[in-house]
């Protein structure tokens, strides 16, 4: 971290640096979370929520370094940044593919990504293409809402910068409660 941050986080009382993520059997990672906590205070400064897009390709670091942007930016201004709005986006979809090579992934599929597919959209069309002859092969082609990891956002969190948060989900809540007992409290 390098010394401006560093500055800042002192200044407001930061004294733990917290990232948390939600992935799915279907799309990867969904979202990443950054959150400035001040221990002494036993409280969430702010948090900073990054979403990847079902288009893009997943990358940690850039997570990360957005969600920790969106952090410090709620955290130095006081305020809640960038509402999250999960409706909009449902009719434009990206394509995906799963690769199939053993007959035994057949039931995992359908077991982790299928079951997910289904409760995204109960009318998604899912094409199955058959391999080689002599080999197991099949591909899975289906298609996935562009809002659906900003759904997912969007269950825990309204803001992507948000000051002074309540605990949302069992990762935060975990996170204090832990000070606490760290505190011996």
């Amino acid at each position: 971290m390098n010394e401006s941050i560093t500055k800042v986080l002192n200044d407001n009382g930061v004294d733990k640096v917290a990232y948390f993520y939600r992935s799915t059997p279907l799309v990867g990672n969904a979202y990443t979370v950054c959150s400035l906590i001040n221990t002494k205070k036993k409280r969430i400064e702010s948090r900073g929520v990054s979403i990847c897009s079902v288009a893009d390709t997943y990358n940690k670091n850039k997570g990360r370094q957005k969600s920790m942007g969106r952090a410090i930016k709620a955290l130095t201004r006081q305020r809640n940044f960038g509402k999250i709005n999960p409706s909009g986006r449902d009719q434009d979809t990206v394509k995906r593919e799963v690769k199939i090579k053993k007959p035994e992934d057949v039931m995992k599929f359908d077991k982790e990504k299928a079951a997910e597919l289904q409760a995204i959209n109960p009318d998604a069309e899912v094409t199955i293409i058959d391999g080689c002859s002599g080999n197991f092969l099949k591909k899975i082609l289906f298609e996935i809402p562009l809002s659906y990891p900003i759904r997912l956002a969007s269950e825990n969190f309204k803001y992507k910068s948000q000051f002074r948060p309540n605990p949302a989900g069992g990762e935060e809540t975990k996170l204090l409660n832990s000070i606490s007992e760290d505190k011996g409290i």
